[in-house]
């Protein structure tokens, strides 16, 4: 195993890029990898947040006992991750007084410690600053300690001397000192004068937490033609707050608009949310927002998607911010149907995988350029708790058994589109009144005017405008019925929904 980012801990095999730090030492001319001065903080940081994280194990009794650039490794982010993890405990250690990255005590005495370790830090990060070996040649049979080679050069007012030319380029000489700084108090050769590992992380962080903010991550069908400056600097309208954070409409200085969300409530690794986000953003299909690019850094994780110019159905019906509602006609009301239900299914339909949406709404649902409906906030339910989202304002599109079991099913997306299809028939909203909340919720609602035989009551009335519609919509309204019962096993499937939805369009409308 390996640790690191995030203190977390991650298989070998799942690491996307993984490459061993032995080739910083190698000569010129020997097919040295190059190494900007972001990726050797980057490696210096992970590392460092690795051994952390070990050291407070076991109520802080862990130690690694072999930390050294062979056994670095590089995450999918450029992050260092540290492996090896515990095997010195295992084995006896011979007496090695040559080794340049064991801790002089270790070298006499063979006890390893977590002071030890951060000796071993310190010297691995005078590999990154130097590209220089820890027993560093300076003659034919003559070798030098690396600590020794760079407190030399410090005494002769040589510092600028001490870093690889590679990085010496780097403007930032302060950020250079305060890492060289760091790093030769780790070496210190007594112990106790050496910093704790958690205290490292912090004043390593406290000095690259502006040089290592990431980018925004494109899928590999858009052209990044912004960045997260030109988002900064856009101007900016709200589009809605939901469930899992706030939408802005944003307009970039070259004209293009898109739709941001950033989002709420989401505590995740950087390595869950990446993979959640890979898996949204390989969900392409016409009837599903796409998602363009994503952006992660410590408490602000934004998404940024296709902008749809019609607002959200929600907007549509009920109005918002200011603006007054839209006259749907029948056959709008029935492509957003048809392209909202046809978006659910192919996440329900996703080879190999049990996928959710967790989230369908009006509001989570715009217009293509088509006129059909898309589903937006695709696979976010999986990235906040259960809780949360029992907790939100959308309880009148909520499941009954989610309510009782707190998880969320493909059949629990089934039930919300039941909700979706009711709000397109009458025009209302998903809780009539505040007052007694779970006797006036709309599908409540729906159930007594169909018991008591009352239809000309529940469609809406802007739909009496149209004709040769009425069985159209009696149909729709079957299988809404359907989709609310409350046995999840009862309810139809989504690929059921579109097919009979599919030929009530057919028959009616080009929908």
């Amino acid at each position: 195993m390996v640790v690191g980012e995030n203190h977390g801990i991650t298989v070998l095999h799942q690491l996307e890029e993984i490459m061993e730090l032995q080739h910083l030492t190698r000569k010129i001319g020997e097919n040295r990898a190059p190494l900007d001065w972001e990726t050797r903080l980057r490696i210096a940081l992970g590392a460092a947040r690795g051994i952390a994280h070990i050291h407070k194990q076991s109520s802080g009794k862990l130690v690694h006992g072999n930390v050294k650039s062979s056994n670095i490794f590089l995450n999918s982010q450029q992050y260092g991750c540290v492996s090896d993890l515990g095997l010195a405990s295992m084995i006896q250690l011979p007496v090695m007084r040559t080794t340049g990255h064991h801790a002089p005590e270790v070298k006499n005495t063979r006890n390893v410690s977590q002071a030890s370790d951060v000796y071993s830090f310190g010297i691995l990060v005078l590999e990154l600053l130097t590209r220089k070996s820890p027993l560093h040649a300076i003659g034919d049979n003559e070798v030098l300690d690396l600590v020794e080679l760079v407190n030399s050069l410090i005494g002769k007012e040589r510092t600028a001397d001490v870093f690889d030319v590679e990085i010496s380029r780097n403007r930032n000489r302060k950020q250079r000192a305060k890492m060289l700084e760091i790093v030769m108090s780790c070496v210190a050769k007594n112990p106790m004068k050496r910093p704790k590992m958690d205290l490292v992380v912090k004043m390593m962080e406290d000095i690259t937490s502006n040089q290592l903010q990431p980018k925004l991550v494109f899928f590999e069908s858009h052209n990044p033609d912004f960045g997260l400056e030109d988002i900064l600097q856009a101007s900016a309208e709200v589009l809605g707050k939901g469930t899992f954070g706030t939408s802005y409409k944003a307009t970039l200085d070259n004209g293009i608009t898109i739709v941001i969300k950033i989002l709420k409530g989401v505590i995740v690794t950087r390595e869950e949310f990446q993979k959640q986000m890979e898996v949204i953003g390989r969900k392409r299909s016409k009837s599903v927002a796409t998602l363009m690019a994503y952006y992660y850094w410590r408490d602000e994780k934004l998404m940024v998607y296709d902008y749809y110019g019609a607002g959200s159905v929600s907007s549509m019906l009920h109005g918002q911010f200011g603006k007054s509602k839209i006259c749907l006609d029948w056959e709008t009301r029935l492509r957003i149907a048809v392209g909202a239900a046809r978006g659910i299914a192919h996440i329900h339909t996703q080879l190999g995988q049990n996928l959710v949406h967790g989230n369908v709404k009006t509001s989570n649902i715009f217009l293509t350029a088509q006129g059909y409906g898309c589903v937006s906030d695709v696979g976010l339910a999986t990235l906040v708790s259960t809780t949360s989202v029992l907790h939100s304002r959308s309880s009148g599109y909520r499941a009954p058994e989610v309510t009782d079991t707190k998880k969320l099913s493909q059949a629990s997306d089934v039930y919300s589109f039941g909700v979706v299809l009711l709000k397109l028939l009458t025009g209302k909203p998903t809780i009539l009144s505040e007052d007694n909340e779970k006797a006036n919720q709309l599908v409540m609602w729906v159930a007594s005017i169909v018991r008591e035989k009352w239809s000309a009551e529940l469609f809406d009335i802007e739909l009496f405008k149209y004709q040769n519609i009425g069985e159209a919509m009696m149909k729709v309204l079957q299988i809404a019925l359907d989709c609310v019962k409350s046995v999840p096993e009862h309810r139809p499937k989504m690929l059921e929904v579109v097919r009979m939805l599919e030929d009530i369009g057919g028959t009616y409308s080009g929908a």
